[in-house]
């Protein structure tokens, strides 16, 4: 066994990150009003609350008993603190199984779940996955099975979860097997509509690349066409009169006398872009797709990877520990134990700091918490107005520095102005400079 130490920062560590992880997603959802607007966000706000209620009402019990060595508690809280432990983790779990199909909804039919996927559905969605997960959890205090207080040879106590047979494979099953084979399937499912999707923009982008160089070249022979017989026309005109051709025009100075609204300048103007960009906008959009479709599959392999994971174990011995409850020691059923509680850890890193607009959030509140920290105790700006909204007092500054001085906002508008007309004046000839 691993020295106290080891195992003290261990638990620290998977209880803190746990923590203030899940109170930082809540934060977010709550303060972030594009978050806030998200009807799907409402399943990790039901999510961090399970993990959160986990680091709470469970793994600070758990580790103090591993620690100590024996369970200080008493023999009633032993009953509440093994359903406690049941509810909340079947709740992440059943959470992640609902994040899971929601998605799958959002992306396999889009339409139809933007019309009936509200927050009244998803509400109740949520309260289901709750009443589920309470039935399950309060199960043995209902039958008065489940868990007691025990002594060893050393007299010390232990909280031992002893659950039958029937109810060890009915719960396993409903908590974590059913959940676990529906996320399968339907991440899998994803994963494939995914490289469908792939494949489809990389024949959609040949197929564009195609189409613009057939197009340039059309337009390369026409422009050929044209200037040959104008060459032609030129030389039977100098035979006949006797004087020399005129120099045709400069692109430049046929550019300069075409009026900036007419069609052939704005068809001048796409031809020149797509001279500039080999690939056009709407491919690279496509290929920006390309990128996020291979994070999205990279994203869901790390999902159903550390879901699988953490939790497997755990519920295998579960069901051979209700078999055979002499065949498996202490150590074993500790270590499995606390691999799914860190579960809970690491579903606020993946489920929230892999998604950009949480990651936005999250400098946000950091940021502003280290800036009321740094402005003192005396301005309470930063607290009343929210994390996301400056102070009172920088807004009573600022507007007091902008009135006290017209004359000074008045001349940083008229650069501000003469500043755009010089940078127009530059796009305009470096486009007509361009050939």
């Amino acid at each position: 066994m691993y020295p106290h130490w080891v195992l003290l920062l261990l638990f620290c560590l998977l209880i803190v990150i746990a923590l203030f992880g899940n109170l930082l997603v809540c934060a977010a959802i709550f303060w972030d009003r594009h978050l806030r607007r998200q009807p799907e966000n409402l399943f990790l706000v039901s999510l961090a609350i399970s993990d959160l209620l986990v680091s709470i009402l469970v793994m600070i019990f758990a580790a103090a008993s591993d620690l100590l060595g024996q369970w200080p508690f008493g023999n009633a809280y032993c009953q509440f603190w093994v359903a406690f432990d049941i509810t909340t983790c079947t709740a992440s779990i059943l959470n992640l199984a609902a994040i899971c199909l929601d998605r799958y909804c959002h992306i396999s039919r889009p339409m139809v779940y933007v019309r009936y996927c509200n927050r009244r559905r998803i509400s109740y969605g949520i309260i289901l996955v709750w009443v589920l997960s309470a039935l399950i959890g309060a199960a043995p205090l209902g039958f008065g099975f489940g868990s007691h207080v025990t002594w060893d040879l050393h007299n010390k106590t232990a909280c031992e979860m002893r659950l039958p047979l029937a109810y060890a494979v009915c719960s396993s099953m409903l908590s974590f097997f059913v959940p676990a084979a529906v996320m399968v399937f339907l991440y899998t499912k994803l994963y494939l509509y995914a490289q469908r999707h792939v494949r489809s923009i990389q024949t959609q982008l040949k197929q564009a690349t195609s189409f613009l160089i057939m197009q340039l070249a059309s337009e390369k022979i026409r422009e050929d066409e044209e200037a040959d017989s104008y060459e032609d026309e030129a030389t039977a005109a100098t035979l006949r009169n006797g004087t020399a051709a005129p120099t045709p025009p400069s692109p430049k100075e046929l550019l300069e006398d075409v009026p900036r609204g007419s069609s052939f300048w704005d068809k001048f103007t796409r031809v020149l872009h797509v001279r500039r960009n080999p690939v056009s906008e709407e491919a690279q959009q496509q290929q920006r797709n390309t990128v996020s479709d291979q994070k999205a599959r990279l994203t869901l392999g790390v999902i159903m990877g550390t879901f699988l994971f953490c939790w497997t174990p755990f519920f295998l011995v579960n069901i051979w520990r209700s078999w055979s409850p002499h065949d498996i020691n202490k150590e074993a059923v500790q270590a499995v134990t606390w691999l799914g509680y860190a579960n809970s850890t690491v579903n606020p890193i993946i489920y929230s700091i892999f998604n950009r607009d949480f990651r936005r959030a999250f400098k946000k509140i950091i940021v502003k918490l280290f800036s009321c920290f740094d402005r003192g105790k005396h301005d309470y700006g930063c607290v009343r107005n929210g994390v996301t909204d400056g102070g009172l007092a920088d807004r009573k500054r600022s507007y007091t520095r902008s009135s006290e001085t017209p004359e000074n906002n008045n001349q940083n508008r008229t650069d501000a102005v003469a500043t755009r007309l010089v940078l127009l004046n530059n796009n305009e000839s470096s486009v007509i400079v361009e050939e």
